[in-house]
């Protein structure tokens, strides 16, 4: 074996009797991996330092289109990520959150107050996908976003154009731009969530507060549910969280399923489009329950330490509720966050 490998896909060298390095661009590299690389299986510690170097940072976020390229990524890190889950080593978002002394709950708010689901998705989104690379060693504060300021942007640079069309609904494609191009801002910027739709001030002097939150997407534009039901559980097995929005609603309640996941039924009409993130899965041999986060309350009681406004769907739901008069569906990619040492967030003040 040669003193050095290194893994191309992954932007790591292994170095003989050393740890690896690993270049990531603003992404500080303290990888505790395990020693050098061998032959075999990587080690826990391996793993997670590769699928932590895959996630580019240093990248304007963009939208982009699907494409072979990006199923070939999400393919490649779900098989990774899979590994874990199959091992009992890949903890829920709540869990992760819970890791780093937060509350899922309090961090993405509980319920919607006006016609923003689609802002807050996007939140949701972000602050999960935050999650997701904080655990995969980003050193990277966590923050509950607003969606107000999305919600309001998303119309125009200006109070006046914010107000002309307050209470307004917003279609995932215009609030994923917003948050792609303006960014998210941070409750600790602008203040709590009120349901109101309207701006404050402080939304005018958080603009760069917001660029330094802003996000990635893949838009997977027009194609058959059972192929966007097979794209979402990729993206899902990969932690790249997904917005949703569609007609065909989640039912109140949870049941148990054969696997013992609790699990909602999928069926009827949300009454008008609304948005939701998919923003977890579960695997249990060799099939898949994505779990969606809704905005409607606390619908979806389940034992298994999930957020009571969120349920596990199973595989076929996943394809219904993909279907219906439309359903259009953004995949994240990754979540700009400033280095912890540049920006100190006291969650227990700001939520």
């Amino acid at each position: 074996m040669s003193d050095s490998y290194y893994d191309y896909q992954h932007g790591i060298i292994y170095h003989e009797g050393r740890n690896p390095e690993r270049f990531t661009g603003c992404v500080p590299a303290s990888v505790q991996a395990a020693e050098a690389a061998k032959a075999g299986v990587p080690s826990d510690a391996e793993r997670i330092a590769a699928l932590a170097a895959s996630w580019d940072f240093t990248d304007q976020p963009a939208i982009i289109n699907w494409s072979d390229d990006w199923k070939r990524k999400l393919q490649d890190d779900a098989i990774a990520y899979n590994a874990l889950r199959d091992a009992g080593k890949m903890p829920a978002t709540w869990d992760i959150a819970k890791l780093f002394g937060y509350n899922l709950r309090k961090l993405c708010g509980i319920i919607q107050m006006t016609n923003d689901c689609t802002a807050w998705a996007i939140s949701r989104c972000a602050t999960c996908l935050a999650l997701y690379q904080k655990w995969l060693g980003a050193e990277i504060d966590i923050e509950a976003y607003n969606p107000m300021g999305v919600y309001c942007y998303s119309s125009g640079e200006t109070p006046k154009e914010w107000y002309s069309v307050a209470n307004n609904g917003r279609t995932i494609y215009r609030i994923a731009e917003t948050a792609c191009q303006v960014g998210n801002f941070p409750v600790s910027a602008i203040g709590k969530y009120t349901g109101e739709a309207k701006y404050t001030p402080l939304m005018l002097k958080s603009v760069n507060i917001a660029k330094e939150n802003q996000m990635g997407f893949v838009y997977l534009g027009d194609m058959s549910a059972e192929e966007k039901a097979e794209i979402v559980i990729l993206s899902l097995c990969a932690c790249r969280p997904v917005i949703i929005g569609n007609m065909v609603a989640l039912r109140d309640g949870t049941h148990k399923s054969a696997d013992g996941v609790y699990v909602s039924d999928v069926g009827g009409s949300w009454g008008g489009g609304h948005a939701t993130a998919a923003v977890d899965i579960k695997k249990v041999g060799n099939r898949y329950y994505p779990w969606i986060y809704n905005s409607h309350g606390s619908l979806y009681s389940s034992p298994d330490g999930s957020p009571d406004e969120g349920t596990y769907i199973t595989r076929e739901g996943l394809a219904r509720y993909l279907s219906g008069s439309f359903a259009d569906v953004m995949l994240t990619t990754y979540m700009e966050r400033p280095r912890v040492e540049y920006y100190n967030f006291n969650p227990g003040g700001a939520i």
